[in-house]
């Protein structure tokens, strides 16, 4: 009763209120109060209508929605049409600017062979580190980075490894060069933004041996020394480019690798041969070992053709390590000048000869050993002497009679014949930094200054200078311009056409002959002051020198000497010009005493090695087993054969049982038929009989080279 009296009729109270009971169960399915329906269905005082559920509602919005997506997925066609298709080479030109670049492949440094093709610098290809800065810095292992790179190079410069990280790139090659160990070292540690590229990297197989000669390269591959330095251009090839994509450090290269022949520098053939070559290094170590000079240098010549056999220097240095000083890297040889001494004096004769101002049988008067020249100079003989030939003058080598010869051609005359010999210009040698010498112009000659230079002082030249013009006598009188390269080949073998200067007669060749003559006076007479160059079954026409070095404070040192001896052998019929030459001996000074004992040891090997006939018509046997175990440069990898003399060919029968044969005996002929069924390749040096091969016989890869050397049969 209370409740109904006091409870509004609904349609009185709220009109558009659902009725109590039914409107809730209605909305809510039966499971809510009718006040939680309407907290839901009310928002902001305002009734929220129910989403329609009509068919035509739905296909309304579901035209909209995927209309909406077709006009998205037209726009995305029409981009990627109009970025693939229309503005293509837009777009792909702006991706080649960033990641499609040039790679420089560097060009393949050509070799340096011996005479022989002997190798003595090749170049082999080392690993190089590269990095990316950019990934590195990213992922912040800069540290660990460079620790890796410290344990790997102890000794390289910390601050320049991490100048190189922190740069904004993703592609930098460091300067190091590592070890196949060190490379495996570092891919173990497989740090990002780490990786190896192959350089190429320059190799001296032979050391030390003819390290003056062949030179060597900067850090930039460059050469800077020796032929290296002066074969420049054809040893250093074109470096080869190809197109790369570069992406986190990485590259692609787009047409492949490089042929490495299209970029590799020519073969440059020396006129060295190494065998002789090491008999002048050993020979100038015992000289230096014996008389401890300041410096010391040895030329044998071959004085037909100019070609340089060998040329040794001291001090040395190995080019495949960094040295220790300039002063070792000097080739005294040809950088080094002189005052040649008593050497002039065979020249000095034979301008006289070629004029006519003196004869062979002519005599002058020696003045005892002490002439007063002029006012103020007199000339001294080391052993006084009266009347002297023109041959004994040479022989004793008289500074007095040398200047009484001078007198009879005048300054002028003997400027001129000097010049002929070619001192006082540069020698066109094919290394770098040849010294001209000094030749004062004969209008600033003093009175004394002439007589000076026709026995060798008050002038300069080099030993290659003085080794060219004694050549001119050893080779009928005819100057032939020293060379250190015999021929230049392509990769492909062809021979690289090289202009040469030309060949020039000085004097007649009998005047060359006569001088020659008088020139064995000096090692095979009683008198003369060479005979400790004399050579067992040989004659060699020689002269020697002991000249006094200036002093800094004017005139001549006391007691500092340059000693040489330079000599053709055989006399007759020279075969090699030998110049050696000491700067500074401690303990002696005379060239006979300093100088010609080294010429002998080394002549005598020379002609052993080159089998040339005795004064008595029997020839020496060459010693290959000799040659080569006193060498382990040169003989590194070869086999000496036990059989010095094999048998004639066609009485030795070829065996091969299986692997190597050994082709000592054989003709080439021969051999190449016995290396085709032995399954090799035969690599003949020389011509005749086979007296030695690189590889031993017995078991050996299939397809190997096996290099054979073959010798006239005597």
């Amino acid at each position: 009763m209370g409740s109904g009296t006091g409870a509004a009729p609904m349609s009185e109270a709220n009109p558009s209120a659902p009725a109590s009971g039914l409107g809730a169960g209605s909305v809510l399915g039966g499971r809510a109060p009718a006040g939680r329906a309407r907290n839901l269905l009310q928002r902001g005082g305002e009734l929220v209508r129910p989403m329609a559920t009509d068919l035509r509602a739905v296909r309304t919005r579901a035209a909209v929605v995927g209309t909406v997506l077709a006009l998205g997925l037209l726009g995305l066609m029409w981009r990627a049409w109009n970025i693939g298709v229309l503005r293509h080479d837009h777009f792909a030109e702006l991706g080649h600017r960033q990641q499609l670049r040039s790679y420089k492949v560097e060009a393949s440094r050509g070799d340096i062979v011996d005479r022989g093709y002997i190798a003595l610098a090749v170049t082999d290809r080392v690993h190089k580190v590269v990095v990316n800065p950019r990934l590195i810095t990213a992922r912040g292992t800069t540290d660990d980075v460079v620790t890796a790179l410290l344990e790997l190079f102890p000794d390289e410069d910390e601050a320049y490894l991490r100048e190189e990280l922190a740069r904004d790139k993703a592609y930098r090659q460091l300067r190091m060069s590592l070890s196949e160990e060190q490379a495996a070292r570092l891919r173990e540690r497989g740090l990002d933004g780490v990786s190896l590229e192959q350089a190429p990297h320059r190799v001296y197989p032979r050391r030390t041996l003819a390290a003056h000669v062949v030179g060597r390269v900067a850090a930039g591959g460059k050469g800077n020394l020796g032929v290296e330095y002066g074969m420049e251009e054809y040893l250093r090839g074109r470096d080869a480019m190809s197109r790369a994509y570069f992406a986190r450090g990485k590259k692609l290269l787009v047409e492949g690798f490089p042929d490495p022949d299209v970029s590799r520098g020519n073969t440059v053939v020396l006129t060295i041969d190494s065998a002789i070559q090491n008999m002048a290094e050993e020979a100038i170590d015992e000289l230096v070992a014996t008389w401890t000079p300041a410096s010391a240098s040895i030329v044998v010549l071959d004085p037909r053709n100019g070609e340089v056999l060998a040329m040794a220097s001291r001090p040395t240095f190995d080019p495949n390590h960094p040295v220790e000083t300039l002063a070792q890297t000097v080739n005294h040889a040809v950088q080094s000048d002189f005052e040649p001494g008593s050497t002039m004096k065979a020249i000095t004769v034979a301008a006289a000869l070629e004029t006519g101002a003196v004869r062979k049988e002519e005599s002058f008067f020696c003045e005892k050993g002490k002439w007063k020249y002029t006012e103020d100079h007199s000339i001294s003989d080391t052993k006084p002497s009266e009347w002297l030939s023109v041959s004994e003058i040479l022989a004793v080598s008289s500074n007095i009679c040398t200047t009484k010869i001078y007198e009879r051609l005048d300054k002028q005359h003997l400027h001129e014949w000097v010049r002929r010999f070619h001192f006082g210009e540069r020698p066109p040698i094919e290394v770098s930094g040849a010294t001209p010498g000094v030749l004062a112009p004969w209008q600033k000659w003093s009175d004394i200054q002439g007589a000076n230079v026709s026995f060798g002082q008050g002038m300069t030249a080099s030993p290659l200078q003085v080794a060219a013009a004694f050549a001119v006598l050893a080779n009928e009188g005819s100057y032939v311009p020293p060379t250190l390269v015999r021929k230049i080949l392509t990769p492909e073998g062809d021979e690289v056409p090289i202009t040469r200067p030309a060949k020039q007669r000085v004097v007649r060749a009998a005047t060359a002959k006569t001088v020659l003559e008088m020139l064995e006076n000096v090692v095979h007479s009683d008198k003369g002051t060479g005979k400790n160059a004399l050579v067992q079954g040989y004659r060699v026409a020689g002269k020697t020198s002991t000249a006094q070095k200036a002093s800094k404070q004017g005139g001549y040192a006391e007691d500092e000497y340059f000693a040489s001896f330079v000599g053709a052998i055989p006399a007759r019929a020279p075969q090699v010009v030998i110049l050696v030459s000491v700067d500074l001996p401690q303990g002696g000074h005379y060239g006979n005493e300093v100088a010609a004992p080294t010429f002998a040891v080394l002549a005598t090997r020379v002609m052993e090695h080159l089998g040339v006939p005795r004064e008595d018509g029997s020839r020496p046997a060459p010693d290959p087993i000799r040659v080569l175990a006193s060498n382990v440069k040169l003989a590194e990898g070869f086999t000496p054969i036990a059989d010095i003399e094999p048998a004639l060919p066609g009485e030795r029968p070829i065996q091969v049982d299986g692997g190597l044969p050994d082709f000592t005996g054989l003709t080439i002929a021969e051999a190449i038929d016995a290396a085709d069924e032995a399954g090799v390749v035969l690599q003949p040096v020389g011509s005749g009989i086979a007296v030695m091969q690189d590889v031993p016989p017995g078991p050996v890869e299939p397809a190997s080279v096996v290099q054979v050397f073959f010798e006239p049969p005597r």
